[in-house]
């Protein structure tokens, strides 16, 4: 729990180091940078206590960790992706060891959510958002 605030903190595995909202925004550009098929149709954004998955029609869902995001990704859209290739200019905007470690991390995540099962028969994870 955060001593300031008093929000639970979500450990997530993609972040051994601790997450940053830095981190949660850069793995947010990732993972749209991995999904140009759903540019339009679904965003990611990077929160300080995660992340946001907003779909067509305005549905979000807040997630806590990068898995729960690509599972909130492939909820919205399934069998749209295929995470077997990086596109080379993603591997270009992040030349930095430290940010090429998390790109795998973030692919790895992905591909787990991808083959896990939940996620595909279309139950989205994470909380939605109340009714405005």
């Amino acid at each position: 729990m955060c001593g300031v605030c008093g929000r639970a903190v979500v450990a997530d595995p993609v972040f051994p180091e601790g997450r940053t909202t830095r981190g949660n925004l850069i793995a947010a550009q990732m993972i749209a940078g991995l999904c140009p098929p759903l540019a339009g149709r679904v965003k990611v954004a990077g929160l300080a206590a995660g992340f946001a998955v907003t779909a067509s029609g305005g549905r979000q869902a807040l997630c806590a960790t990068v898995g729960e995001a690509w599972a909130a990704v492939f909820a919205a859209a399934p069998a749209a992706l295929g995470l077997e290739d990086v596109p080379k200019e993603l591997e270009a905007r992040y030349p930095a060891v430290a940010e090429r470690l998390l790109l795998q991390a973030v692919i790895a995540a992905g591909r787990e959510a991808a083959s896990s099962g939940p996620a595909r028969t279309g139950s989205a994870p994470g909380r939605p958002l109340p009714p405005r």
